[in-house]
């Protein structure tokens, strides 16, 4: 069992400490304070307003001619677009590029009563291709956001020119399903003191640091202060919880399989070969689902190859886009 599954195990045999726990909460909610990430600060910063929420971007050199690349994050306590500063700023100089940061996550919106799925943030991903970039795009996507990005291209082809996808996930290891458990796990995860402090327990700062140096890197060393600081402040603004406590709860579950295999933009897989939370071996079920599927493995790399290797990433990304069709105006 992990340290936070002991941890609510205890919390929930021990009632008579939920004054104690809230105390607790309060005291970690004080002691938070974020604010906005200067070291990406070379991109203008704009904000997007979605049907639910105003959504927060980064963008630079958004006049450029080419094709622009879109990064969409992936999905966890504290996930932002902060991932891809090692790409964003670099590809920057000479190609249109953005990076949002999904509702819920970030330094966008974070509205409690939002309809948290991966219909909304497919939805969103498209509005904002449609109403920001205003031109197809190249969409570079991690984990679960690879999914959303791969369900866009397959029911909005013309707003995709061709994708990239970091270690997508799939149905084989995607969360609880959504349905009478996981709304039941959801209500849990919404209670003021119990929620709280299993959401807290979660995102300790240990929890984070133990995450980034076992399976975000292979290289321990990059799970720098500034990395976790930078996270786990994320992971602890208000209604920060929200987005997660969906995501744990299996409604931003999406099996993109059929989507994929029905793809006819150029795609590229990028996989770690040390992946620890998405092994390599996936990677073969997704070129059978689509046989027109490129794959690059980059070694010594676990779930952020973009991150421990961002040079041979960021050359990956400029060989795609010379490769790229015409953008339309």
């Amino acid at each position: 069992m992990s340290a936070a599954g002991k941890i609510w195990k205890t919390m929930i045999a021990g009632g008579a400490g939920v004054a104690t726990l809230a105390a607790v909460n309060a005291a970690i909610a004080r002691r938070t304070h974020v604010e906005s990430d200067e070291s990406t600060s070379e991109g203008e910063k704009g904000v997007f307003q979605s049907k639910h929420g105003d959504v927060f971007y980064r963008s630079a050199n958004s006049s450029a001619a080419g094709t622009p690349v879109l990064f969409v994050h992936s999905v966890d306590a504290g996930a932002s677009s902060f991932m891809w500063r090692r790409n964003f700023a670099d590809l920057g100089e000479d190609h249109p590029v953005y990076a949002l940061d999904l509702l819920g996550f970030g330094l966008s919106d974070k509205p409690a009563a939002a309809p948290y799925s991966a219909d909304l943030y497919v939805e969103l991903i498209a509005d904002f291709i449609e109403g920001v970039i205003a031109r197809p795009a190249c969409v570079v996507g991690n984990n679960l956001g690879a999914a959303f990005a791969t369900r866009v291209a397959d029911e909005r082809r013309e707003l995709v020119n061709n994708l990239l996808l970091v270690s997508p996930t799939s149905a084989g290891n995607a969360r609880m399903s959504s349905g009478m458990t996981g709304a039941a796990f959801y209500g849990l995860l919404h209670s003021p003191v119990l929620g709280t402090s299993f959401y807290n327990a979660m995102a300790s700062e240990r929890s984070i640091r133990d995450y980034a140096r076992k399976q975000l890197f292979y290289d321990k060393r990059l799970a720098t202060h500034e990395l976790i600081a930078q996270i786990y402040g994320m992971s602890h603004q208000p209604g920060a919880q929200h987005a997660v406590a969906a995501f744990l709860s299996g409604y931003l579950n999406a099996d993109a399989r059929e989507a994929f295999a029905r793809l006819t933009q150029p795609v590229t897989l990028v996989w770690g070969r040390q992946d620890r939370t998405n092994p390599v071996i996936t990677a073969t079920q997704f070129q059978i689902l689509n046989s027109r599927a490129k794959l690059e493995i980059f070694d010594r790399a676990r779930l952020w190859p973009h991150e421990e290797h961002p040079e041979k990433f960021n050359a990956l990304v400029r060989q795609l886009l010379l490769k790229a069709r015409p953008a339309a105006a």
